[in-house]
């Protein structure tokens, strides 16, 4: 963590992570702590978010798609089996925060 001033820090109510890599490992790094966090503090993240495209002129971008809760136990599957084949099949990274479903990767594999 950056700025880590040890465990009596009540004043502050939130810490800066520094993620360090290529753009495809620092987006699932952040994805991570994303749900971790959103496990925590459910909404953080998703709270009315929507489904949303990425416009990246780069073609490179995230896309979000909120699930149901029947949804979302499908395409975890057991133990996270579904959503690692998901994540095998489009070759882009994806990631469940809360009840929403982040993608990142280029516009065709986000596509898949």
């Amino acid at each position: 963590f950056c700025d880590y001033r040890g465990p009596n820090m009540e004043s502050k109510t939130s810490e800066q992570l520094a993620i360090f890599g290529n753009l495809r490992a620092r987006a699932g790094a952040e994805l991570k702590v994303m749900a971790a966090i959103e496990a925590k503090r459910p909404g953080w993240y998703t709270k009315d978010l929507g489904d949303t495209t990425s416009t990246d002129p780069e073609g490179v971008g995230m896309d979000t798609l909120p699930l149901t809760g029947e949804e979302l136990s499908f395409a975890l599957g057991k133990e996270g089996a579904t959503r690692k084949k998901l994540a095998r099949a489009s070759d882009c990274i994806l990631e469940y925060v809360g009840h929403v479903a982040y993608m990142f990767g280029s516009a065709e594999q986000r596509k898949r």
